[in-house]
């Protein structure tokens, strides 16, 4: 069976697409060491409910201290490992992880706020993008889910939340919420 047939026959999938830093775990400048993982508070039981109500969980991450020499891709795959397991105690699995090595003086295809990490999950996990979201605590993840077509989710982080006048020129509804907590109200019903 071919890949369009396949997808017609099967019904797409949804995703929930998360930023890592400031969303999946608490922001650190250039986390680069497992040791330095923490998940927000109740953030394990808010994707569990996602996760539950049908959507795939997928990482959408910028990882521009790699390209800096700050840290290696062992030293995130590492961090990576850490997360999914401090998820896995809240029976959270991640479908797949997307990151962009690259510094923003590269000018890659990848780097957020290119929806190209977007695309390549869609492809690769079959995902219908408009019935999808994206939760992200930085402008650039708001303009990566409208440039793709995605519902995007701005969480109100101290180095966001005096900036949203900027969000003024989006024609796109972008939800903004305060606690990842508050996103579950979002799942439709």
């Amino acid at each position: 069976m071919t890949g369009n047939n396949y997808y017609l026959s099967h019904k797409p999938n949804k995703a929930l697409f998360l930023d890592r830093d400031g969303v999946l775990i608490e922001y650190v400048p250039y986390l680069s060491h497992p040791n330095q993982v923490k998940i927000p508070v109740g953030a394990g039981e808010t994707l569990k409910k996602w996760q539950d109500a049908g959507y795939l969980l997928i990482v959408i991450t910028n990882q521009s201290g790699v390209a800096r020499g700050y840290f290696s891709m062992s030293d995130v795959e590492a961090v990576h490992t850490r997360m999914r397991q401090e998820y896995e105690r809240f029976n959270v699995e991640f479908q797949d992880i997307f990151m962009c090595p690259h510094q923003p003086a590269q000018n890659c295809k990848c780097r957020k706020p290119s929806p190209h990490m977007i695309f390549k999950a869609s492809e690769k996990h079959l995902v219908e993008i408009s019935n999808s979201f994206f939760i992200g605590d930085a402008f650039s993840d708001i303009e990566c889910a409208v440039n793709a077509g995605c519902n995007p989710i701005l969480l109100l982080t101290s180095r966001t939340e005096d900036n949203t006048q900027t969000l003024s020129h989006h024609q796109a509804a972008i939800h903004l919420v305060k606690e990842l907590k508050e996103t579950v109200r979002l799942i439709p019903v």
